[in-house]
């Protein structure tokens, strides 16, 4: 994201798009770019699924866009875009792997998994609130 000119124009966008219009990036077709990208690497994720489960259901990865958000907010991923990297994301991915390998050994409910990932989201987006206000007062 930092490395290359299309990287750092999506992270321009996301942070404020009227901003990163008025320094001259062209916001539509960065926007169409990193929808295309984000749809291409979604639907390889569900071939690789697919794949793994050998399986074509129609709510194989209804719990995915949860851990997915839950992975970004955990690695102080901003909410409200701009802020954030990636290498933190991969780290964040790897905690709510490690949490939820460790509630499938516990045997925890794939229910109560669920709902615990939810309640860590809403913890990680306190904390997020509370960075942000932090961010913003200067301190």
């Amino acid at each position: 994201m930092s490395r290359t000119r299309l990287g750092t124009q999506i992270y321009a966008v996301g942070g404020n798009i009227k901003a990163a219009h008025l320094s001259a990036i062209n916001t539509k077709r960065t926007l169409m770019i990193s929808y295309m990208i984000c749809a291409f690497i979604a639907s390889l994720a569900g071939l690789l699924l697919t794949a793994r489960v050998e399986s074509g259901e129609a709510n194989l990865g209804s719990s995915i866009a949860l851990e997915s958000i839950a992975a970004c907010v955990i690695a102080w991923v901003s909410l409200r875009g701009g802020i954030g990297r990636v290498q933190n994301v991969v780290l964040g991915g790897f905690f709510i792997v490690l949490v939820q390998n460790g509630m499938n050994l516990a045997q925890v409910s794939s229910y109560m998994q669920m709902v615990l990932l939810g309640l860590l989201l809403i913890l990680a987006v306190i904390f997020d609130q509370f960075r942000y206000r932090m961010i913003m007062s200067g301190d």
